[in-house]
């Protein structure tokens, strides 16, 4: 035998219990947040042949290929300078990207024997490397490449394709 009283009270459980679970499976199906719903960019570097410095790998295969970039994610690559010419040089390299879509977003860095050559977005990339690599005639050095976009970014890089080559600016030395 049951009441009226307690049929209702039975039910607005029943009801609180269906609600809740309802309300749990709404938000166990919605999407992850952050930055899973919008398109990533990409980045792909490749080196400028001048004659008197070459590159390996030689364009335009790509030393960096970065594939989808979020905030957060990483690329790296490296490639090798080779001195050329019959005189000792001091190597810059400077960026010449497609687009300046990602100018102020991607950070680059250039690390070479141990030394950091540059360090920064790649908007102050395009001035060149502070350091230099010294070569001497016929001498190679390795450069290792790493390009990311910063966690904290939210938003601005989205759907981006940025080529960048890296250009070497020589200075013949004593």
């Amino acid at each position: 035998m049951s009441t009226p009283t307690a049929d209702r009270f039975t039910r607005a459980i029943g009801a609180a219990i269906g609600l809740a679970l309802v309300a749990a499976l709404i938000l166990a199906a919605r999407p992850a947040g952050g930055h899973g719903g919008v398109l990533p960019a990409s980045l792909r570097f490749t080196t400028a042949l001048d004659g008197v410095v070459a590159a390996q790998p030689a364009p335009p295969k790509p030393l960096l290929a970065s594939g989808p970039m979020r905030p957060g994610s990483h690329a790296r690559g490296a490639f090798s300078l080779r001195n050329e010419s019959g005189e000792t040089l001091a190597v810059r390299l400077r960026a010449r990207p497609s687009s300046t879509a990602l100018d102020g977003i991607a950070q680059v860095r250039l690390v070479s024997r141990g030394v950091v050559l540059f360090e920064g977005t790649l908007q102050a990339l395009r001035q060149g490397t502070a350091e230099a690599l010294r070569l001497r005639p016929g001498g190679a050095a390795s450069v290792r490449v790493t390009a990311w976009i910063p966690a904290e970014v939210e938003t601005g890089y989205e759907g981006h394709d940025v080529a960048v080559s890296l250009e070497p600016v020589e200075e013949t030395l004593p």
